[in-house]
Order: structure tokens, then C-alpha cells, then sequence
């Protein structure tokens, strides 16, 4: 049964059981976290204040809301595009279709990063994120590193948008700089970096695992796909790193875990030392690291 099935007025917790069901029988997964999100966005709560305020009714118009919110995750839009945000790093970020939404796995990117810097310590740190799509890696790095200077960089323009709605909504537009362009063709002039992280578009048009089908619909096909292996933007990141990383600086991907050995014999055979893999919540190797020496 719907939410909104019965004629009598609901509760909200009468409402999040239905809608849990509802969504159960549907789309598997995470039913009732789903149901949760969509209606403490309706009802401008918490999730936690959705269960103090359990007894509540809900008004047919809220109700008739809500059951809208939940035809349309039925066919798979996510929920993040349905509520407009997402968290990332313990903080929330706006998302929409031009990028891709953040995952929980992209976290250990951010960590690998951070890691990294607080090894070598740099007085202030110039960190280039590419491939930055909502901006959420570029700005979760100005954030946890207040001396850093995060460049970020995108080759679409509503991705950079997207970027800059969050840059402003976490105030780091001081620190974080956005550019448009192809990898490094954003930068008119050479620059030198003490990280460079990516999380670029790895998978394949012919081979490979296949994304679901619902993220091939509703997010960008440019920041998924990278020929028919997945790999031809990391090849270019690998090649082209070494002439923008300063002197042991530290060049930092998120790959498939399928890719991640071969990316790092990539890695190895264009010079960069002191390789490693980081795995990420399912105990599977994603990001791959390097650090680049002047022969």
C-alpha cells in the first residue's frame, strides 16, 4: 500500500512504514533509509525528529508529496537528486544530473591526500583536484587543510557551476579555485603542485563491470565513461602528471578495483616511486598512489 492509499489521515511513522514497504517490494536496498530522507526533506527535519514527531499527522498535501518523491525513486532517480544533496565527509553538498553524485568510496581519496601532505609538510600547500564535478573532494580538502590552496578543475561547465554553488555554501572561495578546461589544458601556464588527486571517468565501453542502470540514466555519461577499457583519461593523468608535481609531490587516483594493479604498473613504469593501493569500505583496492622524484 501507498502513503497515501488510505483515506484517513496518517501519522509520520504509519507513513514511513507504508513508504518502506512501498519502496521495498520496488527497489530493494535501503527501503526505509530512502523513505526516511524524503520525508524529513519534505517535512525540513531531521531523520531524528522524524521519530519524536512519530505520532504527528500528515497533511494530504505533504502525503500526496511525498508519494510523488517515491514514484520517481521507484524508477531509480537517486535519492540525493530528489532531495539535492548529498553528504560527503561528514558535511552536506548539493548535487544534480550535470555530476556525479559523491560516494562514500571517494572519502578514502580525500584521506589518502591528506595523509600524504601531513607526511611531506608543506608550508601552505597547493593541491589540483581534477575532475572535480560537485566540488565536494576540492572542498572537503580546503576545509580539513585551512593553509592549502585547492585548485579544481572540470571540463564541463554545469559541473563547474554545480562546484561553485558548493565552494560558496562552505565559504572557501578564497582558497579553492575553479577552472575550466581538459586535465591540464585549464591551466593557460604551467603551475607545480605538492598533490594531485582525481576521481576521473574509469569505466569501460566494452569492458569492464558495468555501472547500474540508474546511475548510467541519471548521471553524467562524460564523468563515467573513458573508452573501451575505462582507462584512456588515466592514461593521460599518469603521463602528463610528472610535469605538474613539484619535486616529491604525490599523484593520487580512484580507479575500478579491477584496474587498480594495472594502474599502478602504469605508475611504476612512467617513474613514480613509492607506490600503494588504499581499499575502500568493502575491503577492495580503489585508490592508487605514487610519488614523483626529479631524476
Amino acid at each position: 500500500m501507498s502513503p497515501s492509499a488510505s483515506g484517513r489521515a496518517r501519522s509520520i511513522t504509519e507513513a514511513l512504514e507504508s513508504a518502506a514497504r512501498f519502496l521495498r517490494e520496488t527497489r530493494g536496498r535501503s527501503p526505509r533509509l530512502d523513505a526516511e530522507l524524503l520525508l524529513a526533506h519534505l517535512l525540513g527535519c531531521s531523520r531524528t525528529q522524524l521519530y519524536a514527531r512519530g505520532t504527528d499527522p500528515l497533511e494530504p498535501s505533504l502525503l500526496l508529496a511525498f508519494q510523488e518523491l517515491l514514484e520517481r525513486r521507484k524508477v531509480g532517480e537517486p535519492v540525493a537528486h530528489l532531495v539535492g544533496w548529498k553528504e560527503f565527509y561528514g558535511r552536506r553538498f548539493a548535487v544534480s544530473p550535470h555530476a556525479l553524485i559523491p560516494r562514500p568510496e571517494t572519502e578514502f581519496l580525500v584521506e589518502a591526500g591528506l595523509q600524504l601532505l601531513e607526511r611531506s609538510a608543506p608550508i601552505r600547500p597547493d593541491i589540483l583536484e581534477l575532475c572535480t564535478g560537485s566540488g565536494a573532494v576540492a572542498v572537503t580538502l580546503a576545509l580539513e587543510m585551512p593553509h592549502a590552496v585547492v585548485w579544481a578543475t572540470d571540463l564541463s561547465e554545469q559541473a563547474l557551476e554545480l562546484a561553485r554553488e558548493n565552494v560558496l555554501a562552505h565559504r572557501v572561495q578564497e582558497r579553492v579555485r575553479l577552472c575550466h578546461g581538459d586535465l591540464f589544458g585549464a591551466f593557460s601556464t604551467p603551475r607545480r603542485f605538492d598533490l594531485i588527486l582525481a576521481n576521473p571517468p574509469y569505466v569501460g565501453t566494452e569492458r569492464g563491470p558495468a555501472p547500474e542502470e540508474a546511475v548510467v540514466r541519471h548521471e553524467p555519461a562524460m564523468a563515467l565513461f573513458a573508452g573501451p577499457d575505462g582507462l584512456e583519461v588515466v592514461r593521460r593523468l599518469v603521463a602528463e602528471a610528472p610535469g605538474w608535481l613539484v619535486d616529491g609531490g604525490n599523484l593520487v587516483l580512484e580507479v575500478a578495483a579491477g584496474q587498480i594493479e594495472g594502474v599502478e604498473a602504469m605508475m611504476q613504469e612512467r617513474g613514480f616511486r613509492d607506490t600503494g593501493l588504499v581499499c575502500d569500505l568493502a575491503g577492495l583496492p580503489r585508490v592508487v598512489l605514487g610519488r614523483w622524484e626529479e631524476r
